[in-house]
């Protein structure tokens, strides 16, 4: 291990592939979701997925329309597998899961209807941005290990006789401060597990993977990451650290819904409220509050805020939220920024982002605060 400069930080962070067991977990959570809100705007989800070898068990809660809503989870799994990459060359055979299915149906009634607008449990969000525009004002390491994780899903969906859809990205880096601009970079190592074919060789690994990442750190340069590709060397990579990864995704270990909360916030240098986004309705305060918390963040940087942090907390019952703290330095009147607790307020957040007509598993995939096309990002 490197020797850390006294006038560096270590920065790391984690990203995972949608192949990944956690991710398929997550993906056929979010496919819910996203079926059962097309079918009703105010569709209320609550479920939890686990998958092992070729098993997915689902469990939660389902209220939706005027009768018991209909959900062939046999589809909504097969086509998450496989558009995770699942299928052909990768076991499991999407179209051969064995699925539990103990989730609860019901309509959604009209009394179920008017309490929509409020909190169905104590919740604690937290919304970060810091004044980086390069990384989408994320930090520095967060917002690199998605890039990579994008690239490399892309690059491996060309090449997938010989890759598999599970892998995983730890960057670990040097991060010298400078006022005023982004820090300048220097690695320490770049760790990835990626599943690869019997007969692939390390050496031919290496080959295919260090150019995608090359060219994801030469564009992470150009946006002002300074030394993030010129201090890159092949020595900084390693690949594969356990061994052949021959056997990967459910069938080399299993997975759960909501585990990957700090990939799917800030990474591990902001605190999170604790809430998982995934498998929630967009009524939730867990899923709409951390948005809006985020939203909020970003607008405070942009106001001149070097960094912000608002946290958020509702009480059961509660349309608004009971405290609204926001940590942003002394540079941002308050006083202009929209802190009332009713822009906070479900049945707004709701309707000014529009998260019923949202893809849910595309957002999840993509980074729920990764991608600036976002609305609560613009």
């Amino acid at each position: 291990m490197n020797t850390l400069n006294v006038a560096s930080t270590l920065a790391l962070a984690e990203w995972v592939s949608p192949g990944h067991p956690d991710r398929l977990a997550d993906g056929i959570a979010e496919a819910i979701v996203d079926r059962m809100v097309r079918l009703d705007p105010e569709a209320a989800v609550g479920v939890e997925v686990a998958v092992h070898d070729d098993q997915v068990f689902v469990t939660g809660t389902i209220a939706a329309g005027s009768v018991t809503p209909a959900l062939d989870l046999a589809d909504v799994c097969a086509q998450v597998y496989r558009s995770a990459g699942y299928g052909d060359r990768w076991a499991p055979a999407p179209e051969a899961l064995r699925i539990t299915d103990a989730v609860r149906r019901s309509p959604l009634t009209d009394g179920l209807r008017e309490v929509r607008s409020h909190s169905e449990d104590q919740n604690v969000v937290v919304g970060y941005a810091n004044a980086l525009a390069g990384t989408n004002h994320l930090p520095v390491a967060h917002w690199l290990a998605a890039q990579l994780g994008a690239a490399l899903t892309d690059w491996r969906r060309n090449d997938a006789e010989r890759f598999g859809p599970d892998f995983k990205i730890l960057p670990r880096l040097l991060l010298e401060e400078r006022p005023g601009a982004c820090p300048r970079v220097q690695w320490d190592r770049l760790t990835l597990s990626l599943q690869h074919a019997e007969g692939v060789s390390r050496h031919d690994t290496y080959a295919a993977v260090v150019p995608v990442v090359r060219s994801v750190l030469e564009r992470a340069q150009a946006l002002g990451l300074e030394g993030v590709s010129d201090s890159f060397t092949a020595s900084h990579l390693m690949l594969n650290g356990a061994g052949d990864f021959t056997l990967g995704g459910p069938l080399g270990d299993n997975g759960l819904s909501g585990k990957k909360l700090v990939i799917d916030h800030y990474g591990p240098s902001v605190p999170i409220g604790g809430g998982a986004l995934c498998g929630k309705d967009p009524h939730k305060v867990d899923r709409a509050g951390a948005i809006r918390a985020r939203q909020l963040a970003k607008s405070l940087v942009r106001q001149g805020a070097p960094e912000a942090r608002v946290t958020v907390s509702w009480s059961p019952g509660e349309s608004e939220p009971s405290s609204i703290t926001l940590d942003c330095g002394p540079r941002i009147d308050l006083a202009a920024t929209p802190v009332a607790p009713d822009w906070f307020s479900i049945p707004r957040i709701v309707r000014e982002l529009e998260l019923v007509g949202v893809d849910w598993l595309d957002t999840m995939r993509q980074g729920y605060l990764q991608s600036p096309a976002a609305a609560w990002e613009r």
